[in-house]
């Protein structure tokens, strides 16, 4: 197979998926999932860092506390 029949066919493949993206964007009936779909890809990413940055953030506190009591700071 030659670059240039893979170059079309992959352009016509990457038309395809364009076109159905943009029928299921413009889908007023399931506008809903879209809603679902979003929520669901970046709450639980949300959820993941806020505790993270949590857990570190309660280390590092702990940390200068403990700084704190020494004496001869």
């Amino acid at each position: 197979m030659r670059n240039a029949e893979c170059g079309t066919r992959n352009k016509r493949q990457g038309q395809r998926t364009a076109r159905g993206v943009a029928r299921f964007h413009r889908d007023q009936r399931g506008a809903m999932l879209d809603y679902v779909l979003v929520l669901g890809v970046f709450v639980p990413l949300a959820v993941f860092v806020i505790a993270k940055l949590f857990e570190v953030l309660s280390d590092y506190f702990g940390m200068i506390a403990f700084y704190v009591t020494w004496p001869f700071l």
